[in-house]
């Protein structure tokens, strides 16, 4: 017999399958702790991610910056110059020169962007802002009574990036130097005249330098010029914040063969017989060579049946507009052969006029100990200021310059009027401060005939443009974000995928910053009493003189805390920001009686790594601070600007602090026994007049030559040549008139004035040379700072390289 179940038995089957189910509130709890442990996880992993795009953003940050600091220690290490001008002509050591543009490490943090400073409620206040909160006639930016917190720049991780650094070097062993260069100048059986071919060097000049990635119009291919008076080109800035979008590092390396020479005859008024690159087939002519290469070389020479590319040696400027500057041969015309030609190439100079032709030959070691021969570097024809017009001509050019072009945008803001739009018509931001208009090229030469006054921005900023690798090709036919420089001729014969060259001298991209500096053994290095105001420890005997605190006594035997261990004290270099403030001060001089630190600041020693000339550059907490004159090496009043700056107390001792081998104090106004300062006599400084109006202003450390003193030519100070007098404005290359077979050559001069020194000064009056190295001093050693960002995670990576030169 079979028992059923009961109704009590079902009853408690249906309570153990209800116990065994989960009610709705367990089933939502449950599903919420998986979903927080899915969050958990996700956010997990998002970390991880991040650390790992992190970690692999720094490793590749690591590993660039790895190769770039071991390519710059080889190539520094191989240098064959020793740093100690003036080098003799005839030992053939080649050169070593670095040029300090006018921004530094500091400048982006002084510009760049507006300052804005926050509230504890998050509000931001930009330094333009006029609102005046507590009545009190300040507005709330400076305001001390607001609460907010310290000033912001969001561009200040961007450093110093206008720096130059070019030197000679030997390759090591067999890892000799490599280059391209058209088949037809090694090898007469080419059949393909212009395919490219590598050749080798042991030795090579080489050049490192920085610069924006410059505004290319997408309907032309060529880069935007400013419609500003300087008519320079301008760097891409999509979002207008004044800053360059990307800035890349170039190197260039060219070889020097001067075995690729031979002997031509130079044609013109007066044949010579020189060294030139050797032409096609070693024709006896010069200018033979193949026909893509004969619209740039010979250099604005009419070589049928092309064009030259550059026809015009100096072309007429004006007050409004010097963007036709851009198309000199003097300036530029050198650019397209070393596109062709990874060579150290020089101009030939006529041997008795002393002009630039348009004949180039490859340098030997020799020939690049001296400045004029070196890549980039040109000579201003005096026409522009001052030496001849566009009618009759140059009496003079300037000695060597680094044909550099601008950066108004960031340092030298003249007016109200926008430099960067097209047409300049936007209205300057009322927060960024006035330039110098010091630190800007003169053009006196506007017109043919009237010569209109204009500031330019030549020779004061970044290479210009022309000197990076490119496309050779015409505009249009080929495709890219880079500038088509159009040297092969026009049509589908001579177009040649091979010769674009862009990027091929990039050495590192998105650089911040690459800063050089000298070891200065003079630079003050200031001791201050730091944060609490006060020396060593405050309201500690740290001294054990039973004084605490004590203060500075005058003359010479001062006893003070400053510095003591654990304290708060801190040591202030002229690169730093707060030098400012520092010389703001009374400062004690240790070894000078009347010197008196009231707030505790002493000079408390010297050498330092320094930008060479830094009391002079415009982008430093001194030159944006306050006005500096180049002419009197004194410091004026402060600049006008927002923001009142107060009149510094050392100002009246500041050549008594400041005076340094590479400061570029005291640089006196010349008179009749002060005689002309180093910085003159290279013609990296030249004045316009005896009134102070600077021409232009290119401060580098160059070992120079003694070859100027013996080259038949006049390196003189004036257009009259004395050798003191209230008119020694800067040495100038004075040209000659060649002369008859029967006379010898005679300098070009104004009417009336007589050549008181014959032709080359320093073959006749040998206690007075001609021309000196900008600074002519032994350097010890240069640092070379990088700073890279990784634009996809936002990190940045620095190293810095130190080189002996002794």
């Amino acid at each position: 017999m079979i028992d059923l179940p009961t109704s009590t038995d079902r009853f408690r089957g249906f309570r153990r399958a209800a116990s065994l189910a989960f009610s709705l509130v367990e089933l939502l709890i449950a599903m919420t702790i998986t979903m927080l442990l899915m969050a958990a996880l996700a956010k997990s992993f998002g970390v991880i991610g991040k650390s790992i795009k992190e970690g692999r953003s720094q490793v590749s940050l690591s590993s660039k910056l790895r190769g770039a600091s071991f390519r710059l220690r080889t190539d520094l290490g191989a240098r064959t110059a020793i740093a100690n001008p003036p080098l003799k002509t005839e030992a053939g050591l080649g050169y070593f020169m670095y040029y300090e543009g006018p921004m530094t490490e500091h400048t982006m943090g002084l510009f760049g962007a507006e300052a804005t400073r926050t509230r504890s409620d998050g509000t931001v206040i930009f330094q333009s802002d006029t609102t005046d909160t507590d009545g009190d006639s300040v507005t709330d930016f400076y305001d001390p009574d607001i609460e907010k917190g310290a000033t912001y720049r969001k561009h200040a991780r961007i450093g110093d990036f206008d720096d130059y650094l070019a030197f000679t070097a030997e390759a090591s062993g067999d890892q000799w130097f490599t280059g391209k260069v058209p088949a037809y100048l090694v090898d007469d059986a080419a059949t393909d005249e212009m395919e490219p071919r590598v050749i080798r060097s042991k030795f090579a000049e080489i050049i490192i330098w920085a610069s924006p990635v410059w505004d290319v119009d997408p309907a032309t291919n060529l880069i935007n010029i400013a419609a500003h008076p300087s008519g320079m080109p301008l760097y891409k800035d999509s979002n207008n914040d004044l800053v360059p979008d990307r800035i890349v590092l170039h190197q260039r390396t060219l070889l020097i063969r001067p075995d690729l020479n031979r002997v031509r005859t130079i044609p013109g008024s007066k044949p010579f017989d020189t060294a030139v690159l050797r032409p096609q087939d070693d024709n006896v002519s010069p200018s033979f060579v193949p026909p893509a290469l004969r619209q740039v070389y010979p250099i604005g020479v009419v070589n049928a049946p092309e064009s030259p590319l550059y026809p015009n040696y100096a072309v007429p400027t004006s007050a409004t507009n010097n963007a036709q500057m851009l198309n000199s041969n003097w300036l530029v015309g050198m650019t397209p052969l070393h596109h062709f030609y990874d060579l150290s190439l020089r101009r030939v100079i006529h041997p008795e006029t002393g002009e630039p032709t348009g004949y180039v030959a490859a340098n030997s070691m020799t020939d690049l100990v001296q400045p004029h021969n070196r890549f980039a570097h040109v000579r201003y024809p005096g026409r522009y200021f001052g030496r001849g017009d566009f009618t009759s001509g140059d009496l003079a050019t300037s000695m060597p310059l680094l044909a550099l072009g601008w950066n108004d945008v960031l340092l030298n803001w003249q007016g109200t009027a926008d430099p960067r739009s097209i047409p300049a018509s936007a209205t300057a931001p009322s927060w960024f401060p006035l330039g110098q208009t010091s630190a800007r090229t003169r053009n006196t030469a506007g017109t043919p005939t009237t010569g209109d006054d204009s500031l330019s921005g030549l020779f004061n900023g970044w290479l210009l443009p022309h000197f990076a690798l490119g496309d050779a090709n015409q505009p249009g036919t080929s495709q890219g974000d880079h500038w088509e420089r159009g040297y092969l001729p026009a049509g589908a014969a001579f177009e040649d995928p091979r010769w674009d060259r862009t990027g091929e001298d990039v050495f590192v991209s998105n650089v911040l910053s690459y800063d050089i500096r000298v070891f200065d053994e003079s630079a003050p290095v200031f001791i201050t009493g730091g944060p609490d105001g006060d020396p060593g420890k405050s309201g500690v005997d740290d001294d054990g003189t039973g004084t605490a605190d004590e203060t500075v006594t005058v003359g010479g035997s001062a006893r003070s805390e400053l510095g003591a261990a654990g304290s708060d004290d801190l040591l202030v270099e002229v690169s730093d920001m707060a030098i400012y403030d520092v010389i703001g001060q009374e400062i004690l001089h240790p070894q000078v009686a009347g010197t008196f630190g009231y707030d505790f600041v002493s000079l408390g020693s010297r050498g330092a790594f320094v930008d060479l000339g830094f009391p002079f550059l415009a982008g430093t907490p001194l030159g944006q601070r306050m006005a500096q004159s180049v002419e009197t090496g004194e410091v004026a009043t402060p600049r006008p600007s927002t923001t009142v700056a107060p009149v510094p107390r050392i100002q009246t001792n500041f050549n008594l602090f400041m005076q340094s081998d590479f400061s570029l104090l005291p640089m006196v106004q010349p008179t009749a026994t002060d005689g002309l300062s180093p910085m003159k006599r290279s013609g990296k400084l030249v004045h316009f007049d005896a009134f102070g109006n600077i021409c232009f202003f290119q401060p580098t450390y160059d070992t120079w030559t003694d070859g100027y003193e013996s080259d038949g030519f006049d390196q003189s100070q004036t257009p009259a040549g004395q050798l003191s007098g209230a008119n020694l404005v800067g040495t100038t290359w004075v040209l000659s008139d060649p002369g008859t077979s029967a006379t010898a050559p005679v300098p070009r001069l104004p009417t009336g004035v007589k050549n008181v020194l014959q032709v080359d000064t320093g073959r006749f009056v040998p206690s007075e040379p001609e021309t000196s190295a900008p600074f002519p001093r032994r350097l010890q050693a240069i640092s070379v700072t990088m700073r890279v960002l990784d634009p996809s995670s936002e990190e940045i990576a620095q190293f810095t390289v130190v080189e002996s030169l002794e």
